[in-house]
């Protein structure tokens, strides 16, 4: 059984308002012992239309994740018995002291007079960052719907409500916040990304781009999260520069950021920029685990229609669209931005290279990757970009 602390709301145990789902889904994994299962939830077809859901079920509690930025905005215990609770280092429920409506008066104060839903049953009782429900039998539920009594903290019998349900959240239940990390916090930090310009960082205010060596990459972003050698590229086989010769380039990757660099292993400068938005419905979310990629995406130097047949697409290993247009002329892409979107604005670009990797391995589907001058798209069924390639359009050759 789970001993948690709580903090209304901050936190409960090791999970934090704000905590991205990569950093949650990790420490799940290294707790198994602990945590026996998870559930992952999400919607296939509209990922950014309701909470991605990860549900400890074994243990009774919820974590929902804002979709788009993918942090934790609600904790939910819905099985209250299966877990033994404290607050300022004081149990308040476990098989010895049950969470009655009189227990939590007791340990969190007073507070304003609770609300009473007629239609379920339930009084939720609310505290800043922190609200318990309690069930009330329907026999009692006249003293609870008064507007102008004070509703009473036991029954007429003597016995008093116990909550079945406790959530913790930054401002409203109704409208939770979505918390912003610390300012020297780099998660999610916007990046402006060019064909043209490579990567520019906005927190740190630096960038790399296709001239930045290894040590370049390595003075402004720090020790990779992963170095990993290609052994070969599948898909040169479409290009005019296939010989049958293996690949020796290599990825720097950096999981907390979201993307990946591949250098050339003859210059050691930057070749490719590969940037994830780790959507849950494509087959490498959080593998490794990649957090999604807060990138802006400039069109500057891509035209209209740019078509490349001999195009390379990194689809073998990436190891390794809320639209936003500002102003009228131009055009953003975000995370959140749809494939036909960026269709509409950029015009078609041929028939797309199909990666399927079977049903056995990507229970998703295929996958269609798309090219235009120095941008590669990789498409989900969904409509919903998973990765985009960024790189210098003679580097195919």
């Amino acid at each position: 059984m789970l001993m948690l602390e709580l903090t209304p709301g901050r936190s409960l145990g090791s999970f934090y308002l704000g905590m991205p789902i990569s950093e949650a889904i990790s420490y799940i994994q290294q707790k198994n012992k602990t945590i026996s299962h998870a559930e992952l939830k999400y919607s296939d077809t509209k990922p950014l239309s309701v909470d991605i859901v990860v549900d400890l079920n074994e243990d009774g509690i919820m974590l929902r994740f804002e979709p788009s930025t993918q942090k934790l905005c609600t904790l939910e215990v819905y099985q209250v018995p299966r877990v033994i609770l404290s607050y300022s280092g004081i149990v308040f429920n476990s098989s010895d002291r049950p969470p009655t409506l009189v227990n939590i008066y007791e340990t969190f104060g007073p507070t304003h007079p609770g609300v009473y839903d007629p239609q379920n049953g339930i009084y939720s009782l609310h505290y800043p960052g922190l609200s318990f429900s309690f069930p009330i039998p329907k026999k009692y539920e006249n003293l609870y719907m008064s507007s102008t009594e004070i509703p009473p903290m036991e029954f007429p019998d003597r016995s008093t409500p116990v909550t079945c349900r406790i959530h913790l959240y930054s401002g409203s239940i109704h409208q939770p916040q979505v918390l912003d990390h610390p300012p020297t916090s780099l998660y999610y930090e916007p990046i402006e990304a060019s064909v043209t310009r490579g990567l520019y960082f906005t927190k740190r205010k630096c960038g790399i781009d296709f001239s930045s060596s290894t040590q370049d990459v390595l003075s402004i972003l720090g020790t990779p999260s992963r170095v990993f050698y290609k052994a070969e590229d599948k898909m040169r086989i479409h290009t005019n520069s296939y010989n049958g010769l293996g690949c020796a380039d290599y990825f720097y990757n950096y999981f907390q950021m979201g993307f990946d660099i591949l250098f050339d292993i003859r210059t050691h400068r930057v070749k490719k920029f590969i940037l994830h938005t780790n959507f849950p419905s494509h087959v490498q979310f959080n593998q490794y685990p990649f957090f999604m990629c807060n990138f802006q995406l400039k069109l500057d130097g891509v035209p209209k229609g740019s078509h490349r047949e001999d195009t390379v697409v990194d689809a073998e290993k990436s190891e390794k669209s809320d639209e936003k247009i500002e102003g009228k002329e131009e055009f953003i892409i975000t995370p959140n931005t749809q494939w036909t979107t960026i269709q509409q604005e950029m015009g078609g670009c041929g028939k797309p290279v199909v990666h399927n990797r079977g049903s056995n391995t990507n229970p998703f589907g295929a996958t269609l990757f798309y090219g235009y001058k120095g941008l590669i798209f990789e498409v989900m069924q969904n409509d919903h970009i998973a990765t985009c390639y960024i790189f210098q359009s003679d580097t195919t050759k």
